[in-house]
Order: C-alpha cells, then sequence, then structure tokens
C-alpha cells in the first residue's frame, strides 16, 4: 500500500471516529463515546480535571451526564492530523458545544442557546489494526476581550 493510500486510509477510519463520538455525544451514549478510547487513555477536560483509563472516564461522563452533557449538543470538526507513523496520529479537532435548554454548571447558568468553542487535542493509536484514542485534552476557547 503507497504511503498516500495508507494515510488517506487512516484518515477515514479515524474521521469516522471523531463522526461517531459526536453522534454518541448528541444520543446521550457516554458508553459508546468512551468505547473510542483505549483501556489506559487519559483525559484532560475543559476544566483541567485530569482522567486516567477508561473506568475513570466513563464514571466521571456518567457522574456529569445530567447536569453538564444532556443539556447539550456538539459538533466536532477535524482541523488537522499529523501522522507521526503508521500507528500513531496527532488529531486536532474543533468543538462546537450548544446548549439545548438552561443547565446549571458550578458558578454560573448556562442559558439555552448558548454556543462554547473548545480545541481537542487527541492522540490516536492503532492497536489490532484499530484506531482508539490514547490522550486526549479538551481546552476552551475564549475570546479576547476588545482593545
Amino acid at each position: 500500500m503507497s504511503i498516500d493510500c495508507w494515510a488517506q486510509t487512516s484518515q477515514e477510519e479515524i474521521n469516522k471516529i471523531v463522526i461517531k463520538q459526536e453522534s454518541d455525544w448528541n444520543k446521550n451514549d457516554m458508553l459508546s463515546y468512551a468505547n473510542s478510547f483505549t483501556d489506559d487513555a487519559t483525559l484532560i477536560n475543559f476544566l483541567g480535571l485530569f482522567w486516567k483509563g477508561k473506568g475513570e472516564i466513563i464514571t466521571q461522563f456518567k457522574l456529569i451526564n445530567d447536569c453538564c452533557i444532556k443539556p447539550t449538543q456538539i459538533k466536532l470538526d477535524i482541523a488537522d492530523t499529523r501522522f507521526i507513523n503508521s500507528q500513531t496520529a496527532i488529531v486536532y479537532i474543533k468543538e462546537t458545544l450548544i446548549a439545548k435548554q438552561d443547565y446549571e454548571v458550578p458558578g454560573k447558568i448556562v442559558k439555552k442557546g448558548s454556543v462554547d468553542h473548545k480545541m481537542i487535542t487527541a492522540v490516536f493509536i492503532k492497536q489490532e489494526n484499530i484506531w482508539k484514542i490514547l490522550s486526549m485534552q479538551v481546552t476552551q476557547i475564549v475570546p479576547l476581550p476588545p482593545r
């Protein structure tokens, strides 16, 4: 298989995972969402909380599901992919999160229709011929105040 063909096939496989994660989030199926991670994955959420292992990722998503996931929907768009080798890729993903209803988070009430933007950096690895997320960090994008 040529390098261009291999990269295109791998990119298509990663695209499918990102599309599936968007769909799982929007269906509120966090167990399926978490299945895109390796068993030893790490996730740093946009608040800076560090979750280690798929089990903890699932547990933490269950804890925040009703307050912070269920009342939202997301759109995920891959901004860039960099293949380190045939088994490893760094993927930069733009997340747009929209509040479907008012909901409360620590320190504020998020109003229906509010939109948040985040950048996700994800390290994908290929294990047993299947791409999975080994590591993910989510960063909230906060607009700079006008000068």
